[in-house]
């Protein structure tokens, strides 16, 4: 059986580990992140509630949370992600993670909110996009909220079309996802720079409408679609603030 495409994440993060870098995703000192987690959280009352995040990586918005006082849960498909951010997050009590495929898994729990970081845009096909986005509707109490913040975005010129296969996204794309790239890294010995060759991963960015369209096709109502500034971490994103809809 063929291990789904966005499982490289998880080589990606075997390959910065072995390099001798602390983290390759987001820090909990992240200003940007951290002020707009703490705005969710007030402006939702969610204190003291339960906040799943998907594709929660190494634990960085997990700190966040806890600090905040939410009672949190992460779950990542990539093992090595998991095992950073229990450490990360060992020194919280209401704080938990577990390797999941978000796309392919569900949970059985129902929480009071929910996050994405940075890990819807690295779905491109139409398909592993719905079934994701309804394991996340359906992990939501009603009326819940959930953030997804730094998604990929593109004003225009994005894809319109179905995707079947990455292979068909490649060929969309004319992206090389074979051949790994050389990134920096910050070591986690010194704080110096290090090069690491990590794969290129596949992620797809969508317009306001596109999105827009997606998250309404599952049962979410959109509340907020905000274009985020150009940082580290990305160029071209925004953050878009979703609810599970009474119906």
């Amino acid at each position: 059986m063929n291990e789904p495409y966005y499982l490289a994440y998880e080589k990606r993060y075997q390959a910065v580990y072995s390099a001798g870098a602390e983290r390759w995703g987001h820090s909990p000192d992240d200003e940007v992140l951290y002020h707009t987690l703490k705005s969710w959280v007030e402006e939702n009352h969610l204190q003291g509630k339960s906040i799943i995040e998907y594709a929660c990586g190494e634990g960085a918005c997990g700190v966040i949370l806890s600090e905040l006082g939410c009672n949190y849960h992460g779950v990542d498909i990539s093992p090595a992600a998991i095992e950073k951010s229990k450490k990360l997050l060992e020194k919280y009590p209401n704080a938990t993670v577990e390797v999941l495929d978000m796309v392919k898994e569900s949970v059985k729990e129902k929480f009071d909110g929910a996050l994405d970081c940075m890990g819807f845009h690295m779905l491109v096909t139409d398909n592993d996009r719905e079934l994701y986005l309804k394991n996340a509707y359906h992990s939501l109490k009603e009326n819940a909220p959930m953030l997804f913040f730094r998604e990929s975005y593109r004003k225009d010129g994005t894809h319109h079309g179905v995707v079947n296969s990455v292979e068909e996204w490649a060929q969309i794309t004319g992206d090389d996802y074979k051949t790994p790239q050389l990134r920096q890294v910050r070591s986690s010995d010194n704080g110096g720079i290090v090069e690491v060759l990590v794969p290129f991963v596949p992620a797809r960015a969508k317009d306001r409408n596109g999105y827009i369209e997606e998250f309404k096709n599952i049962g979410f109502a959109v509340e907020k679609f905000i274009e985020m500034d150009v940082s580290i971490s990305i160029s071209y994103s925004a953050s878009i603030y979703v609810r599970k809809a009474v119906r």
